[in-house]
């Protein structure tokens, strides 16, 4: 669905959706509606755990990871994003060996550079035929990739933090 609001032009005169911030401050908004109704109908306390503050960091990287991530899907395709998500698995174990101390394994490590490897080659790799009814020729743009070091770069920020 993501992919088809941001690739798909409507209308008559076959214009693109411009505004992915506009669809991230939707998400958002329904996301905490259906969270208060939750919390409350469970009579769970809607009070917060930690200080605002931190809730502000990491609700910003948040919004700029899906920004980028819905404006990358007008250069990529949905399934080049998804399995560029793989990517982020050896920055948030670094992030998380600099930054919080987590120890991991070289086996971690080694796994995680294969993943990484094997998606790499599965996104490099020409295919003799792309089956996408989506593509409009836009794969790979430097804008594109881009976006999606962005998307990376503050999904894993936000998932370490």
């Amino acid at each position: 669905m993501q992919e088809k609001l941001m690739r798909v032009p409507y209308g008559a005169e076959k214009e693109f959706f411009r505004y992915s911030l506009f669809l991230v401050f939707c998400n958002r908004i329904t996301t905490s509606m259906v969270s208060a109704l939750v919390l409350l109908s469970s009579k769970k306390s809607t009070d917060p755990v930690a200080p605002i503050q931190k809730y502000c960091v990491v609700s910003f990287s948040n919004i700029l990871t899906t920004t980028c991530q819905y404006e990358a899907l007008k250069y990529v395709s949905f399934p080049v994003q998804t399995l560029a998500k793989c990517a982020k698995m050896i920055p948030v174990m670094i992030w998380g060996t600099i930054i919080m101390k987590k120890k991991y394994g070289g086996k971690d490590y080694f796994f995680a550079v294969i993943v990484t490897m094997g998606c790499s080659l599965f996104i490099l790799y020409p295919a003799s035929m792309d089956v996408s009814p989506l593509n409009k020729g836009r794969e790979s743009t430097v804008w594109g990739v881009s976006l999606m070091l962005g998307y990376l770069g503050y999904n894993f920020f936000s998932s370490s933090t």
